[in-house]
């Protein structure tokens, strides 16, 4: 069995977390039914591998893979807390979410930071940084040319994805 490298360590221990699970969970369990895309481990693993990709496309350091893929798994832990509220804004609670977790599996502070404030950042589509390569992941991620619920969606034809553009 391969086993993960050095560098993903923290990623994993994310992954394994008891709290990470529930949330992902919970976002499950809020999305039963739901005919538009869900916020579950399959997103958080798409968004995962688009922003690595587009990260290193922009000239981003490789070192930093985990710190990707940790933004990119907790952008939307806090989505169930939306649908429960109106009100509250998913991206705010993912990172209020995440921020202990990210101490808890041993990211720097200022690390931790960074990876919150990208979270934080990723539905206004910052400009540069982990926050715009996270907000252009998540979009990127979405399958809208299979979706069979495509007409009924809400969200302009110009951002649907109907072709490879990658």
């Amino acid at each position: 069995m391969r086993k993960a490298n050095k560098q993903m360590e923290r990623v994993n221990a994310i992954l394994r977390h008891p709290d990470y699970q529930s949330w992902i969970i919970a976002n499950n369990q809020a999305e039963q039914g739901r005919d538009f895309c869900r916020h579950g481990l399959e997103h958080a693993f798409d968004v995962a591998r688009i922003a690595y990709a587009l990260w290193l496309d922009c000239g981003g350091n490789p070192v930093a893979k985990d710190i990707v893929y940790a933004a990119a798994l907790l952008h939307d832990v806090g989505r169930w807390q939306q649908y429960a509220d109106p009100d509250i804004d998913h991206a705010e609670a993912s990172a209020e979410l995440a921020e202990p977790l990210l101490l808890a599996v041993g990211y720097h502070p200022e690390v931790a930071a960074e990876i919150c404030k990208a979270v934080r950042l990723h539905r206004q589509g910052a400009e540069g940084g982990l926050a715009q390569i996270l907000s252009q992941a998540d979009k990127m991620s979405r399958p809208c040319f299979l979706c069979p619920s495509r007409a009924k969606c809400a969200w302009p034809e110009q951002k649907k994805n109907v072709e490879l553009i990658y």
